[in-house]
């Protein structure tokens, strides 16, 4: 009987699916304000899903056993701990989930006084509505993001030089303003700007705060934005390759002096644009 009973359990137990194996490859278990980075997942998987803070984190299959997601946290979200939810799925079985611990840590972001004239501080009725209606136009068109990712391994800075003032919280003419969601990147006016990857011109145009502007929609949620040109070199609609020049650098908008402003949104999210150009996405 003794004999019988294990030659069954034996059986039962070679016709039992085996459960995937996966591998989960994170950054670290803690990440910066304003900072993105990949999170790996590789086993044999039909699709993989997950959350970072109750939000949803689109995956991409980068190889027959790998999938990767862009794990990024926005400047002003408050330090502590949060989940990170993996919801692998193998093949022909249901999905497991894996959960850990993300510390999002305090950036430190310093304080920035600038003064400039009135008008670009304190607009009129006039400037008022402009920037009603700006803000209104922008914020429909950078939901339109396209549901793939039109960028490659890695991404390229748009000008070289140094990045400055990515979350600094301005005070300007002695009033606290909105904190600074951008890289600045000082330059000649004139020298040219070009797209850190592949993408679709979302928008252009010449805006109150930020003059002539670029939005590029890179994919998924991530939107590129390019600030202050004296010229502009695509068209709303046009699909832009990986350093195609996009336009040139100016001083228009609210700016004390010749720059591009590079900002970066994910999934709406405002990322510094340095931690962009440390991805390595293979």
């Amino acid at each position: 009987m003794r004999v019988i009973l294990t030659i069954v359990l034996g059986l039962l137990l070679a016709a039992a699916p085996a459960r995937a194996a996966v591998e989960l490859v994170l950054p670290g278990s803690s990440i910066v304000q304003g900072e993105i980075a990949p999170v790996y997942v590789i086993g044999a998987l039909d699709t993989v899903t997950g959350r970072f803070g109750g939000e949803e984190l689109p995956f991409v299959r980068i190889a027959p056993d790998s999938f990767y997601t862009l794990l990024a946290v926005d400047m002003d979200k408050k330090p502590g701990r949060y989940e990170l939810v993996i919801n692998p799925r193998p093949f022909g079985a249901q999905a497991e989930e894996l959960v850990r611990s993300i510390n999002v840590r305090d950036a430190g972001f310093p304080v920035q006084k600038l003064t400039l004239p009135p008008a670009k501080v304190f607009p009129d009725s006039a400037g008022t509505a402009r920037i009603e209606r700006e803000t209104a136009l922008r914020n429909r068109k950078w939901k339109a993001w396209s549901e793939r990712p039109f960028w490659g391994k890695e991404f390229i800075a748009p000008l070289q030089g140094e990045f400055r003032r990515f979350g600094s919280r301005r005070i300007i003419n002695g009033a606290p303003r909105s904190p600074h969601s951008g890289a600045d990147i000082s330059a000649p006016e004139g020298t040219p700007v070009i797209a850190p990857a592949a993408g679709k011109v979302l928008l252009t145009g010449d805006f109150f705060f930020t003059g002539n502007s670029i939005y590029i929609d890179h994919g998924l949620g991530m939107i590129g934005m390019f600030f202050h040109l004296v010229e502009i070199d695509v068209a709303e609609g046009e699909m832009v390759e990986q350093g195609q020049v996009i336009g040139k650098v100016g001083a228009t908008g609210r700016v004390t002096g010749a720059h591009l402003h590079w900002g970066i949104r994910w999934r709406d999210k405002r990322i510094n644009p340095s931690s962009l150009l440390r991805l390595k996405l293979d």
